[in-house]
């Protein structure tokens, strides 16, 4: 879904904004992680922001 567009094509890039499989595995790789922990990460990550920025995940 070049992650972020919802064309569930990972690796397919669709504009500067969207995120690819490529740049999470960047991310990984320099922060010693694997890809699945990466997204955990994001995943949890955005969990507690968004209990501290309610807002900002509501908005458009």
């Amino acid at each position: 879904m070049c992650l972020t567009c919802g064309c569930m094509q990972a690796h397919l890039e669709m504009g500067e904004a969207n995120i690819t499989y490529e740049d999470v595995k960047r991310a990984a790789d320099a922060n010693g992680k694997t890809v699945d922990e990466t997204l955990d990460l994001i995943a949890r990550t955005a969990q507690v922001d968004r209990g501290d920025h309610p807002d900002e995940y509501s908005a458009s």
